[in-house]
């Protein structure tokens, strides 16, 4: 199963420059996958992104991508990522049309890895700046933490304490946030897929 393709199977007539760019970054990062991912368009949408592919727009985005994100070979990834690899990976991260572009040449295991060392530089910021708070501060920090490790109920925060996303929640915890089941994040990709609004539905439910 190609996840990048569901980006591309929604009603949307024409490409969008997000799209695009997806497109190019999977041909030129993950090649593995990208004639599934191309064929899954309408002959219309192909030729749009045949056309941008020449333009000058996408050989400039292809320039500065190149210059920011160091070389990983994604078609040949140990099992385990080294110290070195991993955080060569973590850079294509950061970046929506670039991290879709590579998720599926991810292992299930480079993902937690992905997702621990996040957890760890987030706990290390949080450190560095709980060093600067006031007592009043701390005390009131740990009432707030009192109360919420007193609700049994797994909880879905967004960047507020917690991973981004529901699937970094999945692979972090081992949970579903939004009904506290077990899951996997393979698992989580086999039911879910995302709409054009980008809400979370299943993949039997999946639009048109």
């Amino acid at each position: 199963m190609i996840f990048a393709i569901d980006y591309f199977t929604h009603k949307d007539d024409e490409l969008s420059n997000f799209k695009l760019k997806l497109l190019l970054n999977i041909e030129d990062l993950n090649n593995a996958i990208f004639n599934e991912v191309f064929n899954s368009l309408k002959p219309h949408q192909k030729g749009q992104y045949l056309v941008y592919k020449a333009s000058e727009e996408a050989q400039k985005y292809q320039r500065e991508r190149n210059k920011i994100l160091p070389y990983v070979d994604f078609s040949n990834l140990p099992e385990v990522l080294d110290d070195n690899l991993l955080q060569k990976v973590m850079k294509y991260q950061k970046d929506g049309e670039v991290r879709r572009a590579v998720f599926d040449a991810l292992s299930e295991d480079h993902k937690t890895q992905i997702s621990q060392l996040e957890n760890k530089k987030y706990e290390e910021e949080k450190a560095k700046r709980r060093a600067l708070m006031t007592e009043e501060e701390k005390r009131r920090e740990k009432e707030w933490w009192n109360k919420y490790d007193a609700d049994p109920k797994p909880r879905f925060m967004g960047n507020l304490f917690e991973p981004a996303t529901v699937y970094e929640y999945i692979l972090k915890y081992g949970v579903d946030p939004r009904n506290g089941n077990p899951e996997t994040g393979e698992s989580f990709q086999k039911k879910y897929t995302y709409n054009s609004n980008g809400e979370i539905i299943p993949r039997e439910k999946k639009e048109e």
